[in-house]
């Protein structure tokens, strides 16, 4: 699904290092925290795959389609607005539908309402129905895995591979506050102890170690684009390993650039 910072470019680099962890452990239990637009948990392939999020209206989304439900073949910017301005009076799925899928680039209800647009080449693309039909299609790689709406700071686990793509240090919100890196580093840790735990971020403490990470182009809406690097971190309790020192061992693969149309991450 397109989704605010979505993974879908880069999931052919994440996805075999997430399964090489899952062999490793041994274990049939895959956990992700963060699932936005299940654009990874949707390739992986594990006995046990949970795929968690605190915005309920995306949960709710996803077990609409799991459960075979419909979705609408337009969303006017009329409907749009309406929906935006009273959220409580239209079931959580539809909101999750018309706040992801017809908003720009994802999201929800932040981007502005996409709709038909004419493109420079004449040639004229609908966005909603667009979205509609990739989450349409991604449906059928959706099928077992188990959505669930939760804060990821209410969480255990053991024994399990867990995938965290959260809101980049110092920048998003998450559940409408500011994104506290420090508790989340700290959890990070904490999981750790019991679980394989793998972070996609672009900086982390040094007690983290850099495990990959790539070069990539991001677009921020028509004309803006930026050059990043994204980076997935392990903990390793020894202060890390300087990037030297990751690039001798073979950890880091710097890789050549990749193109990512979408926006960075406003939770």
């Amino acid at each position: 699904m397109k989704y605010m910072g979505g993974k879908s470019k880069i999931a052919k680099e994440i996805v075999p290092i997430i399964q090489r962890h899952i062999e490793a452990r041994g274990t049939g239990k895959y956990i992700e925290p963060f699932v936005g637009g299940a654009n990874i948990i949707d390739k992986v392939e594990c006995e046990s795959r949970v795929g968690l999020d605190i915005n309920r209206y995306l949960i709710a989304l996803f077990n609409h389609i799991q459960s075979g439900g419909e979705l609408p073949q337009t969303i006017t910017r009329e409907e749009y607005s309406k929906v935006r301005a009273a959220r409580d009076q239209y079931p959580d799925w539809y909101v999750g539908c018309v706040g992801f899928l017809a908003s720009y680039n994802g999201r929800f209800f932040d981007g502005g309402y996409s709709g038909t647009v004419k493109t420079k080449t004449d040639l004229v693309r609908d966005y909603y129905n667009e979205a509609r039909n990739n989450l349409l299609q991604q449906s059928a790689h959706l099928q077992g895995v188990s959505f669930g709406c939760s804060d990821y700071r209410e969480l255990e686990f053991e024994n399990c591979v867990i995938y965290c793509d959260p809101p980049y240090s110092g920048t998003k919100q998450y559940n409408n506050t500011r994104f506290n890196s420090s508790e989340f580093w700290e959890i990070m840790r904490r999981w750790s102890e019991n679980n394989t735990v793998l972070i996609r971020e672009q900086t982390a403490p040094e007690d983290f170690e850099c495990i990959w990470e790539k070069r990539v182009i991001r677009t921020q809406g028509c004309a803006n684009t930026i050059r990043a690097t994204e980076k997935l971190f392990k903990y390793s309790g020894k202060g890390g390993k300087s990037y030297e020192d990751q690039n001798a061992c073979g950890i880091v693969q710097e890789l050549s650039l990749i193109h990512i149309s979408e926006p960075t991450r406003p939770y």
